[in-house]
Order: structure tokens, then C-alpha cells, then sequence
């Protein structure tokens, strides 16, 4: 049986007056999405600032729709495990793009990685080398540049801790976030029998805030030119 109109409109409206914990924010003058995009206002990136936005509201739309509903924890926990992989996923974007714009070059230096390839050209076909009686082969070493996507998280937090971009504290609960956020690979979480807490889910929708807030400052003490 689906809800009529009247019944939706309801279900929306209730949601949507407890989607921003905001004394300041005024529905009569604002776009809840508006407010949102405010909130990534020194992303100087469109296109980024917008899918921030989007990810924020419309992880903060389904936490509502959950309150609103009222249902038991055991019908809940799909939408608390998206509130903790989205605030992750955000706070992971906005560190990314923070070191992207001021650090790029450095972090791809410093956490460049060598690898080695076969060099089979070097000798010639009939020449072999063993060792102990196992053979050995040539390669070539190449270095190859960190990717700052590609970069495990703990590292990059700390790399952000040392150059001031986030606070040790920050630092810290978003580790312990992006763990609990790789709890949605079910195998892990049946090895740890882990199940998605509401208090955490809470926890990462306030570690944004600080997230946010330590970037902006950060941005807005260290000028990027256009």
C-alpha cells in the first residue's frame, strides 16, 4: 500500500525540519541545499563544492528519514552504516582536496614507491645467473609517484597533522571513523561481528563539522590564487 500524497508530504516535511542543526538557518530564505553548499564554501572547485553538498544532504535527509519513521534499531542499520560511510567518505574528500591544493608535489615525492620491472635485455640469451642453485633475474628499478587518492588514510592524516591542515584530535577520530567506515565489507565485519552503532554514525556527523571547520581555517590562512 503506498502513502497518499498528503501522507508523503508529511513524511517530508517532518524530515526536512530536523535536517539542519542550525539555530541560524531559516526555511523561509534559504534552500536547505543552499545551506549545505554554504558550509563548503572555500572549495574553490565547483563541481567539488556541489558533490559535497549533495553527499552532506542527502546523508543528513536519510538520518531524518530514519527519526521520522521511528523504527527499531534492527531496521536501522542500513541507513546508520551509509551515515558512517558518507561522513568518512566527505571528511576522505575534503582531505584529498586540501592536499591536493597545497601539497601535491611534496606528497607524491615523499611517499613515491620503486618497483621493479624484468630487464631480460640486459644479458644475453645464453647467459644465466643463479645463486645457491636459484636463478636471479635483471630488473630495472622505477619510481613511480604517490597517488594521494590511491594513499592509505592514516598516512595521509598524518602527513595533514604535520603540515597543520588538522588537528591531532581530528586526526584521530577520523582514523578511527575510516575503520569503522571499512566495516561495509560484510567479510570483515562477520570476522569482527561487527554491526553499525548509532552513537557512531552521531560521532562522524560531528567530526564533519570539525573536519570542515579545521580545512576552512586552514584554506583561509593560506590564500590559493585563481
Amino acid at each position: 500500500m503506498k502513502l497518499s500524497p498528503a501522507e508523503k508530504g508529511k513524511v517530508v516535511s517532518c524530515c526536512n525540519d530536523n535536517l539542519i542543526s542550525d539555530y541560524g538557518f531559516d526555511p523561509d530564505r534559504e534552500y536547505p541545499i543552499d545551506w549545505f553548499k554554504r558550509q563548503f564554501s572555500f572549495v574553490q572547485d565547483q563541481k567539488v563544492r556541489e558533490h559535497l553538498a549533495d553527499e552532506f544532504y542527502q546523508t543528513r535527509f536519510a538520518y531524518t528519514l530514519m527519526q521520522t519513521l521511528s523504527l527499531p534499531m534492527a531496521k536501522n542499520k542500513g541507513i546508520v552504516k551509509f551515515q558512517i560511510i558518507q561522513y568518512a567518505s566527505i571528511c576522505e574528500a575534503l582531505l584529498n582536496y586540501a592536499l591536493e591544493t597545497y601539497f601535491k608535489e611534496e606528497f607524491e615525492s615523499r611517499y613515491a614507491a620503486t618497483t621493479y620491472v624484468d630487464f631480460p635485455s640486459a644479458l644475453s640469451i645464453n647467459t644465466k645467473i643463479t645463486f645457491e642453485g636459484k636463478p636471479l633475474y635483471l630488473c630495472k628499478g622505477k619510481t613511480e609517484k604517490a597517488k594521494i587518492t590511491w594513499t592509505a588514510n592514516p598516512t595521509k592524516a598524518t602527513f595533514a597533522l604535520e603540515k597543520g591542515v588538522l588537528s591531532q584530535d581530528t586526526k584521530d577520530k577520523y582514523c578511527a571513523l575510516y575503520d569503522l567506515r571499512n566495516n561495509a565489507h560484510i567479510l570483515k565485519a562477520a570476522t569482527a561481528d561487527y554491526y553499525p552503532k548509532l552513537k557512531e554514525a552521531s560521532a562522524g556527523y560531528e567530526l564533519v563539522f570539525h573536519f570542515i571547520a579545521e580545512i576552512r581555517a586552514f584554506f583561509e590562512a593560506n590564500p590559493v590564487d585563481n
